[in-house]
């Protein structure tokens, strides 16, 4: 039950715009991913930024530590077992699904203008993974690769196999160090939420990290956590979206037998567009850094009930035009309620500050309200819902001379509901609805959808 606020590690690679939101779907990591949050397909908002660093080195209080601390033996938040069994597993999947409006367009008109007889379209999705865990001696190496095979039926041109590669080993040195190493190799199609064009566009992320944690006391822990990884798009399609990027976090938290976790995490990550132009009178942004600080907190109030808070401050800086830099704060607030042993209820309110690079403001500040349920009917069905609206507001002045006369704002209400059905030992069949509509006050940029899927599924 406790998963449904921190899902984790352990699931497929998102696989593309257009492809329904299943249960077991998570998007890729973005450069502050909050606590409490379920990561799903198609965010209502994503930053107008030539594709937002894709980084989140930090375990602080990350969804994994936070899954790991709900647990009932919640002792330490690093230890992340990826399997329950240690050996090889094999995992298939089908998928078949209706989205009503795969390009997010505003309407007919736009599908029209952009030369398409439909907005919406089938879509199939086969999903096969193989994965080896072993530990000894309190080492632990777990290997994982996942392949899919896209395939839609008018929109044939967006056609695809995506594939992703996980390596990661757990170590222990003595009774006071751990950490963990890792490389990531991940394929997906980009969203067409915030990637306004009609043709596929296939980003390729690869990621290194690496961590070391000291137990300096009885449930205190300091560490640094690294990354280093970059985006490219093989197919040409998006060459100045490529970007490289590193980031290092200094972590200290306190995790005491009761389960709770208290985290201070600052971090300092930097980025560069290697294809941007550089030279006199481009507009474009090279380089940027940015810096964090942030305090986490997830404290057990009676069995099966949490409570979740983050707050934190934000900052970024260019290399080349000064007013593009701005600064923020960051603040979540959060509730996983037990309502009985076979339900479970959650709320999230937030706050974030992100960058959104155009001519007329250089960041976005979102305010979000999420809800979300999750019950066990029965041993072998679960029933989740969610429902998350957002307010974005985009500010700040580049300085480049555009003016408008009232700033872009964006309203979103996303809706979902799962349900998964255990048929057998290794069989379980999922069947997902989602509604996501935004209106936004820049033309074009407004749209509505709805997805239907259903998905068999075999893991041994």
């Amino acid at each position: 039950m406790g998963e449904f606020s921190v899902r984790v590690g352990g699931v497929l690679l998102l696989l593309g715009a257009g492809v329904p939101a299943l249960a077991s779907d998570l998007p890729a990591l973005r450069t502050s991913t909050l606590l409490g949050e379920p990561r799903r397909a198609g965010p209502v908002f994503e930053s107008d930024e030539p594709d937002a660093l894709q980084l989140e080195p930090s375990r602080a209080l990350s969804a994994a530590s936070a899954e790991v601390a709900a647990e009932a033996r919640g002792r330490d938040p690093l230890d992340l077992p990826l399997g329950k069994g240690i050996g090889s597993r094999f995992r298939v999947s089908e998928t078949v699904g209706y989205d009503s409006n795969v390009f997010r367009l505003s309407g007919a008109a736009a599908a029209t203008a952009a030369g398409l007889a439909q907005m919406g379209d089938w879509l199939s999705t086969t999903r096969v993974g193989v994965g080896l865990e072993k530990s000894y001696a309190g080492q632990q190496l777990a290997l994982d690769y996942d392949l899919s095979l896209a395939r839609y039926g008018a929109f044939d041109f967006l056609d695809h196999n995506a594939s992703s590669a996980v390596g990661r080993w757990r170590w222990t040195a003595g009774p006071s160090w751990k950490g963990e190493l890792s490389t990531e190799y991940r394929e997906a199609l980009d969203d067409f939420a915030y990637y306004r064009s009609r043709q596929r566009s296939l980003g390729v992320t690869r990621q290194n990290t690496g961590s070391a944690f000291y137990r300096v006391a009885p449930g205190w822990e300091v560490g640094v956590q690294a990354a280093q990884g970059k985006r490219r798009y093989p197919d040409g399609t998006r060459p100045s979206n490529e970007i490289d990027f590193a980031g290092v976090d200094t972590v200290l938290r306190y995790v005491p037998d009761s389960g709770a976790v208290v985290a201070i995490t600052r971090r300092r990550a930097r980025g560069q567009y290697p294809n941007l132009p550089t030279e006199a009178g481009s507009l474009a942004e090279k380089r940027f850094e940015q810096e964090e600080v942030f305090v986490e907190a997830s404290l057990p109030l009676r069995s099966g009930t949490r409570s979740l808070l983050r707050m934190g401050t934000i900052s970024r800086s260019y290399g080349r035009y000064p007013q593009n830099d701005f600064s923020g704060r960051n603040a979540l607030l959060g509730l996983e309620w037990q309502l009985t042993p076979r339900t479970q209820l959650s709320g999230t309110l937030r706050y974030d500050v992100e960058p959104a690079q155009d001519f007329v403001s250089s960041y976005v500040a979102t305010k979000r309200l999420g809800g979300g349920l999750v019950w066990d009917y029965s041993p072998k069905l679960r029933v989740e819902g969610r429902m998350e609206w957002r307010d974005a507001e985009y500010r700040g002045d580049p300085g480049f001379g555009a003016q408008l006369a009232s700033r872009r704002k964006d309203q979103g209400l996303f809706t979902s509901v799962a349900a998964t059905w255990q048929v057998a030992a290794h069989t379980r069949w999922v069947t997902s609805l989602t509604r996501e509509n935004r209106d936004s006050t820049e033309a074009g940029l407004s749209f509505n959808y709805w997805t239907l899927a259903g998905s068999l599924q075999w893991l041994f």
